[in-house]
């Protein structure tokens, strides 16, 4: 055999048991697929990749420049991403995966995976001029995974000898014929990043990425591929607004299980089902931790595991570490106000027609002219025999400074704006003629009774809404005395999975940021000093319910306004 990848194949002889491992799976995957009759498997490809995978070799640890020890899912995993080939039609032997997610939990050897597969790419597919890229959240990360690659090429002299390496741009090269082949590692940050021709990209802990800009410029950089290969890697996270959960796990957990059809998307999620979640104690459970971690016990191993978990008896905080850390199990932050699950609980879309005429209350927080303002607007509904709430958002952001907010504020405004939650106004500062244009529209199609706001920056709008007798304008001071009640319903009404507002993303992350601060005698505010991030949405919520909440004369427990009124301070 002639050289392939830049070694002579034919002349290895992989460890008995990989070698059993992998000709069994091939032989195993090549009936599954014949029956299939769509795809084949190229079987001399998948031994070529296997033979050459078992000459790459650990680059750190106990098992530094040792050849790569297999798992037996890492095994048929390279069999089916790199030799499933479509058998007929305009894709006729291409490769049918181009996006791969591997979700696992910390110290997994995700690094060193991700190296060896990028390694395989890089040798090994018959791609043409590859741009090959590794992208992590900053540049320390990136140069883990460059230094990764590289030293498991040095380790190798036939493949280093085929290969031009720089640490300043982290950049492999190496002539495939005419054409250079070239790898580089990258941070999350896409400044001037554009005009990629990416064909193949490792994507590494995508859920601490502070936005969706680089992954969306490498995505697109692989239009220009016939068959271009993604290969993500994470662990679960604390984001469950960012785009890792929403478009890409929760895009695999819906092909899993069968919502949604998508053959070129190849997964493997290690995880606690959603019964294992049921137990209180699951994260002391070992079986748990083997689900979530598929090389357990070798790394991590047990006595990591047990002491983890002694630590994580100790204070909510750790716990919620290495629920997520270590058994890739999606949480909020130790210190969230209401848990998301909690919060998104019997949502359902609202019929808009059916609300026109109902009678509702409002809240209204416009921040500063250059950030985001909020307008919320709550409907009681007694007819189920209790008191449940259909709530409807309205954001407003400047349309100049939208990119800079994406950049600064690390949130996916343009995602917002896209789906039609945030109302971009023209220039960079709040134009407030929108959201008056926007309230006395709201007044005219449903009976708003009142409407809540905060006298700060308000003065000038709630002075022509006042004229216009759209509704009754309450100034609400914020202030423990104001926010307590309203604060207290929200949270029972949303356990009790009375809250329904469709799920609303901006109001999900805004809720996911929200910092209380309470006094003596436990009465809580907002605290948006040390909140995450913005919380508006939320504080407009919390201004129409309690406005609500006195109109309606509820019975609150401790409830000021029952005490005492409205009294503006």
């Amino acid at each position: 055999m002639d050289l392939y990848g830049g070694l002579r194949l034919n002349e290895v002889k992989p460890p008995e048991h990989y070698w059993k491992i992998a000709k069994d799976y091939i032989i195993q995957k090549d009936k599954e697929l014949q029956n299939d009759g769509k795809y084949y498997l190229d079987k001399q490809l998948a031994y070529n990749y296997i033979k050459f995978a078992s000459l790459i070799k650990h680059t750190a640890g106990e098992l530094a420049g040792k050849n790569f020890q297999f798992m037996e899912w890492q095994i048929k995993a390279i069999i089916d991403i790199f030799a499933t080939k479509y058998k007929d039609g305009e894709f006729k032997g291409l490769r049918r995966y181009q996006t791969v997610l591997f979700f696992m939990a910390k110290k997994g050897g995700k690094s060193q995976l991700g190296a060896l597969l990028t390694i395989l790419y890089f040798f090994l597919d018959d791609e043409k001029a590859k741009e090959c890229y590794s992208m992590a959240s900053d540049l320390d990360q990136a140069k883990i995974l460059h230094k990764a690659f590289t030293t498991m090429i040095k380790q190798t002299e036939e493949l280093e000898e085929m290969v031009k390496t720089t640490i300043q741009p982290p950049r492999v090269s190496k002539y495939n014929g005419a054409f250079i082949d070239e790898y580089m590692a990258v941070s999350s940050t896409a400044d001037s990043k554009d005009g990629l021709n990416v064909s193949m990209a490792l994507v590494d802990e995508p859920h601490s990425y502070p936005n969706k800009a680089l992954y969306q410029i490498i995505t697109d950089g692989m239009a220009g591929r016939q068959q271009p290969l993604q290969i993500i890697m994470s662990t679960a996270g604390y984001n469950l607004q960012g785009f890792f959960y929403t478009q890409i796990y929760q895009y695999a957990k819906k092909i899993q299980n069968g919502t949604i059809k998508d053959d070129s998307f190849y997964s493997i999620l290690f995880e606690p089902d959603e019964k294992d979640l049921e137990d209180d104690n699951f994260w002391k459970n070992e079986e748990i931790w083997k689900k979530s971690n598929p090389n357990y016990p070798i790394s991590p191993t047990a006595s990591y595991m047990k002491n983890k978990v002694l630590q994580a008896e100790q204070s909510e905080e750790t716990k919620v570490s290495f629920l997520t850390k270590h058994l890739n199990v999606w949480c909020d932050k130790a210190s969230v106000w209401i848990p998301h699950k909690v919060w998104t609980q019997n949502q359902s879309t609202i019929d808009i027609e059916s609300l026109k005429g109902r009678l509702c209350y409002a809240g209204l927080d416009l921040a500063t002219i250059w950030d985001l303002a909020a307008f919320v607007l709550i409907f009681p509904d007694d007819s189920q025999g209790f008191r449940r709430y259909d709530i409807l958002c309205r954001f407003f952001v400047p349309k100049d400074n939208l990119l800079k907010r994406v950049q600064k504020d690390k949130v996916p405004y343009l995602d917002f704006l896209r789906d039609g939650l945030i109302i971009a106004t023209d220039g960079n500062e709040i134009d407030y003629s929108y959201i008056e244009k926007q309230i006395l529209q709201d007044c005219n199609d449903f009976n708003v009774k009142m409407i809540a706001y905060d006298r700060y920056n308000s003065n000038h709008l709630i002075q022509k809404l006042t004229e216009a007798e759209c509704s009754e304008m309450i100034k609400f001071s914020q202030n423990m005395t104001w926010f307590n009640a309203p604060i207290r319903e929200i949270e029972l009404l949303a356990h009790q999975g009375r809250l329904n507002h469709q799920n609303n993303k901006v109001l999900n992350w805004h809720c996911s940021n929200v910092v209380l601060m309470k006094d003596s005698n436990d009465n809580m505010k907002f605290d948006k000093a040390k909140s995450i991030e913005k919380i508006d949405g939320v504080v407009a919520l919390a201004m129409a319910m309690g406005v609500c909440l006195v109109d309606l004369k509820e019975k609150v427990e401790e409830n000021i306004y029952e005490q005492r009124g409205l009294i503006d301070l």
